[in-house]
């Protein structure tokens, strides 16, 4: 189980579930977990999370996790469009796909995982997963677990209280969040050179009209 150490508090929901809150306020290491520092606050990490607009649902499996790895159950419908090809630059990722069918693809080549296979990815490796006409559940782990919690929560809490991200407004939002967890993922493409003298004028129009990178996930969701 994730411990209660400086800067977390574990705490009990309306179901009993147990959720994780990030307590940023006058605590320099809860600062640090949250996207920028004029967003010290507390960040409420439910145990269950979920997307509204692509249908995802995510359970943290707080038992297995700790400051070592980050482990949930995942559930994606089928025909999930598949995020840009990324890496994580420090993380080795896992996958163990329990029911359906999970498409991995990794360095251009695709692997369908069907129920019991598994796969780990290392970090820095370029892949991108997603389903086709099979639903799938699967479990995922990282290692280490950086701010990957955060991240998840983030992006389903931007669902909830935003909606769908598309055309020139999801490109801010996601050079904000490329900015804000850069431990978490770094695209493919385009080339380093060009993300880095691109991003940052991405994100200073996403600031300048009036876009964060943290955005409350909603206490009352159904859990």
């Amino acid at each position: 189980m994730i411990s209660a150490e400086p800067g977390f508090r574990p705490d009990r929901s309306d179901s009993g579930e147990t959720v994780t809150t990030v307590l940023a306020v006058g605590s320099e290491r809860g600062c640090e977990l949250l996207p920028t520092r004029d967003q010290c606050k507390y960040m409420h990490l439910p145990t269950e999370i979920s997307d509204p607009v692509t249908g995802e649902r995510i359970v943290f499996n707080e038992d297995a996790s700790d400051d070592g790895r980050l482990v949930w159950e995942e559930w994606r419908p089928a025909h999930s469009e598949p995020p840009p090809a990324h890496y994580h630059p420090t993380t080795e990722e896992r996958f163990v796909v329990r029911e359906g069918k999970l498409v991995v693809e990794v360095e251009g080549s695709d692997n369908h995982l069907t129920a019991g296979d598994e796969l780990t990815i290392p970090s820095g490796t370029p892949h991108v997963s997603h389903t086709e006409e099979d639903a799938a559940r699967f479990r995922r782990e990282v290692a280490p677990p950086g701010q990957w919690r955060e991240f998840l929560t983030e992006r389903f809490a931007y669902a909830h209280t935003v909606g769908e991200r598309s055309g020139v407004g999801g490109l801010l939002q996601a050079a904000l969040w490329l900015r804000a967890y850069p431990g978490v993922l770094v695209l493919e493409r385009p080339p380093r050179p060009v993300q880095n003298l691109l991003f940052p004028v991405l994100v200073l129009i996403a600031r300048v009209t009036g876009r964060t990178a943290h955005h409350p996930y909603p206490r009352d969701s159904p859990e």
